[in-house]
């Protein structure tokens, strides 16, 4: 009895009972027509049947995969053919196994992971071959085109699909042929040999109708549509694009492509309001489908449409969300291939140490008898090693320093600006606001560009500070004024002196005695020539450092001055010596202000 409940079990697992068949029948009749109701079905058929065999549980999961596939949810087609995959496994059904690493391969290339999707599609490639299933065989050499295809190594794709083309040319697969010629137009396209293309795709055209496979044929029309703007002949183009989309709309398939191709195509022609049209209808099936990359390319285009219809607030509002999305994007590429790299990093670490034991292991002999004349040499050799490290621990640790005494920016000054400008933007100004963030953003750039500098001309100097400033104003709601004066003496093109060597006095003079004072607040840089000599002054007429003040700051403070003091004797020139900080005082003896001077040499 026990073997008999056993031998029952087991075999449970590998069949489809005749009610399930028929159920799986009415499944593929609604798949492509109806895949709303299909999902309802399918679910509702699992959760209703806990009895289902291991082999049903699996071809529900990979129907519900291919169906998810087709309609563009890849992410999702993923997850659920890894679940089938895994039961496929289990069951040691090669056939299926195979057909679910095709879809996980294109799946994966659809969402942007090219490795994983190359992975796969080798996988089943190997499984076909070993399994000698010609079909599977010929899906994982278009897989192996698709993937080079994307990658614009359009020699390989080519030899891929001609792969494809020797094992399907006998084939009565109707389905997988319409595939094939669309790839071969696709090709035939990349390399501008137009007539070819649209040969290809009239072929799959001809048999998706005979086949009466409304989805492909939609496909295949828009695919002629892009064939044809790309040759010029637009008038055709908009005849199959707006075919493919009524074909959709008939079918309840939702593609976003026709649309997306007539966008372009009113584009080209210069009809702008019915480019947008056709761009709105794209985006909002993308946004719906959350394909970020394609709606990313629509709102560029919108922004375009938007500043040639002078719309400019439209356009400020597309690019804030198309930026928001760009980040999203760049921030998972950078996790994405941070999560590669580091298992590129273990493999690579193992073979080290693989290689490294090895070469161990060959020189044991030869380090036995050799150990005495060994010692001697690795005691001269650690001799200049050391000395050698230290060298080079130096001179990292100076270029280490004049990187971070160059590094001078705020990070409260960034954050309190980036504040301001919210304020603004909420305010309901946004041509100030635009105007804002771009001075922000060159202060920003200058920042980055002029820090990896040894010295820049004093007019770029100049141009920076005034811009900080400005920006300082900006947070400050213009409390204080300034003013900088430059000898007419002094050529300022061709002066070169230390990048951000003002910038922290002048960041001092706002943040500890301008900004405290309600009104009249003054900032004056001067610069003269004398001699072989340039003479900085910049003062103030803020509040002065309250004794409070330099309580607190007086960590900072020093830490400025010393900074400031240590970037003038890298110079060598002794100008350090000129360096003055001092505060001023009215006739009450009451804080006026500080002035800050020092010389630089020519």
């Amino acid at each position: 009895m026990s073997l008999l409940l056993l031998f029952l079990a087991c075999s449970k697992q590998d069949i489809i009972r005749p009610n399930i068949k028929n159920k799986f029948a009415r499944l593929d009749s609604i798949a492509q027509t109806q895949p709303q109701e299909f999902f309802l079905e399918l679910d509702s058929l699992v959760q209703n049947n806990k009895d289902l065999t291991t082999l049903e549980h699996a071809m529900l999961l990979f129907k519900k995969g291919e169906i998810l596939y087709l309609n563009f949810k890849y992410q999702e087609a993923i997850n659920t053919h890894l679940k089938s995959y895994k039961l496929f496994v289990e069951l040691k059904d090669k056939y299926n196994e195979g057909r679910c690493l095709i879809t996980l391969s294109g799946a994966y290339l659809h969402v942007g992971d090219i490795e994983t999707s190359q992975i796969y599609a080798l996988k089943a490639l190997h499984l076909a071959q070993l399994i000698g299933d010609k079909r599977i065989e010929g899906k994982a050499y278009n897989q192996l085109f698709n993937l080079h295809f994307k990658l614009k190594d359009y020699n390989k794709a080519l030899f891929y699909i001609t792969a494809t083309d020797s094992l399907f040319s006998k084939s009565v697969d109707t389905a997988s042929i319409i595939s094939l010629k669309n790839n071969k137009a696709s090709v035939y396209l990349q390399l501008k040999e137009y007539n070819k293309a649209l040969n290809s795709y009239s072929e799959a055209m001809h048999l998706s109708q005979s086949k009466r496979e409304p989805k492909i044929l939609a496909s295949i029309l828009n695919n002629i549509g892009y064939t044809y703007i790309d040759a010029g002949k637009y008038e055709n183009a908009e005849k199959f694009l707006r075919g493919a989309a009524t074909l959709n709309k008939n079918i309840k398939a939702i593609n976003a492509a026709p649309y997306k191709g007539l966008g372009n195509l009113f584009l080209l022609k210069s009809k702008n309001d019915s480019a947008e049209v056709n761009y709105k209808k794209a985006l909002s099936i993308y946004v719906a489908n959350k394909n970020v990359k394609d709606e990313i390319e629509i709102r560029d285009k919108l922004i375009a449409i938007a500043i040639m219809s002078g719309d400019y607030v439209k356009a400020l509002d597309n690019q804030i969300v198309r930026d928001s999305l760009q980040l999203n994007v760049n921030r998972l590429e950078q996790n994405r291939l941070l999560n590669f790299a580091n298992v590129n990093y273990e493999v690579k670490q193992k073979e080290t140490e693989i290689n490294h034991q090895k070469e161990i292991n060959s020189r044991n002999q030869w380090l036995l008898i050799s150990t005495m004349l060994l010692f001697v040499l690795l005691a001269i050799a650690t001799v200049f090693y050391v000395y050698n490290t230290k060298l080079l621990a130096a001179n990292k640790a100076s270029k280490l320093e004049q990187s971070l005494l160059r590094v001078q920016m705020n990070p409260h000054f960034i954050f309190n600006t980036l504040a301001a400008i919210q304020n603004i933007t909420l305010e309901g100004n946004p041509i100030k606001s635009s105007n804002y963030i771009a001075k922000f953003s060159k202060l920003i750039r200058q920042n980055f560009d002029y820090v990896r500098k040894e010295s820049i001309s004093l007019d770029k100097e100049i141009s920076m500070i005034s811009n900080y400033i400005e920006t300082q104003q900006l947070r400050f709601n213009n409390v204080f004024t300034y003013t900088i004066e430059v000898d007419d003496a002094i050529d300022v093109t061709k002066i070169q002196v230390p990048p951000m060597l003002l910038q922290p006095f002048l960041e001092n003079a706002i943040e500890y005695g301008l900004k405290e004072k309600p009104e009249g607040g003054k900032l004056l840089l001067t610069i003269e020539k004398e001699a072989q000599e340039l003479l900085f002054v910049i003062l103030d007429n803020g509040v002065g450092r309250s004794a409070k003040a330099k309580q607190e700051e007086l960590t900072e403070d020093l830490h400025a001055t010393s900074i400031f003091k240590e970037r003038l004797k890298m110079r060598k020139k002794g100008e350090e010596k000129s360096f003055i900080l001092q505060d001023l005082f009215n006739e009450n003896n009451k804080p006026s202000g500080t002035k800050v001077f020092f010389k630089l040499k020519l």
